[in-house]
């Protein structure tokens, strides 16, 4: 059984079940300029006393030559580790999405993206990225209903409950990553985060789902104006698709409290929570497709 363990990563639910399952967290080193370090910095995270900030790949071999541990937890940490040439324990990494679907950065949005299962993987670490051998993995079903911030809840739920089925297993690996042809790899692109109204109704709903906290929001553009949206919907009431019969496709109909709604594709649409930075407001009659 392993006796001692370091934690390396960005966010805290992970190290919050290391904490409760009263593990000997030798060291915590946590990624500068993430949710962790500010969670950290505002006291919400009982039980670490001391930690360290790293800001590059360099600094943290440099703490880890210096550590003691025969288990390296990595949860959320960006660098690629040499793990061949680091002093011998178990490294694993906990991925949020069942390997070997939605390997790299962004496994949350592509999982909402993409109408694709999410989850969380715990797997040993190799020389690639989200490749090694699976210990234990945890799936959260796709469902219309789910958007990228509440995935990203349901996720830090499941990366907590793959450590501890991981930890059960003494981190011994189950299987090697099946060769799955239809599994994909996703990185946020600004294509993804871009509406332009040629896509299908079907395809922007996603894409506003897939960026709808706040930091993010899908962009598009009136007359020049960029704005965001953060929420979409159809709209189904017989009276509005009747009062919006004389707009042409994607000419605003209706604007007010920060919404707009248009025909397209022979359906009502309506943009919520629209944002710009200099707080304009998208005219009734203004055109949604670009010259």
């Amino acid at each position: 059984m392993a006796t001692g363990f370091v934690f390396v990563g960005n966010r805290r639910f992970v190290l919050e079940r290391m904490i409760a399952e009263e593990l000997n967290v030798t060291s915590v080193f946590v990624v500068a300029g993430t949710h962790l370090e500010r969670d950290l910095q505002r006291g919400m995270i009982s039980g670490v006393s001391d930690y360290s900030t790293v800001s590059s790949k360099r600094e943290l071999l440099q703490h880890l030559e210096q550590s003691c541990y025969d288990v390296l937890v990595s949860n959320g940490c960006p660098y690629i580790l040499p793990v061949s040439e680091l002093p011998a324990a178990r490294y694993v990494n906990i991925h949020p999405s069942c390997l070997p679907d939605l390997r790299g950065v962004d496994p949350v949005i592509g999982s909402v993206l993409h109408k694709r299962d999410g989850g969380a993987t715990c797997h040993v670490m190799d020389a690639g990225i989200d490749t090694g051998d699976i210990i234990s993995s945890v799936r959260i079903p796709f469902s219309p209903d789910l958007d990228v911030t509440t995935l990203y809840q349901l996720s830090f739920i499941a990366e907590q409950d793959a450590f501890s089925k991981a930890l059960a297993r003494n981190f011994e690996p189950q299987r090697a990553q099946p060769d799955e042809p239809e599994a994909i790899y996703y990185s946020r692109s600004a294509e993804d985060q871009r509406i332009t109204f040629q896509e299908d109704n079907d395809l922007i709903l996603q894409k506003v789902k897939a960026f709808n906290n706040r930091s993010q929001g899908c962009g598009f553009s009136v007359q020049g104006t960029k704005f965001r949206v953060f929420s979409a919907q159809r709209m189904l009431n017989p009276f509005i698709g009747k009062a919006l019969e004389g707009f042409p496709e994607c000419v605003v109909g209706l604007s007010y409290e920060n919404s707009i709604v248009f025909r397209k594709d022979g359906e009502i649409m309506r943009f919520l929570e629209i944002q710009s930075d200099g707080g304009e407001i998208i005219a009734v009659g203004s055109s949604l497709l670009q010259p």
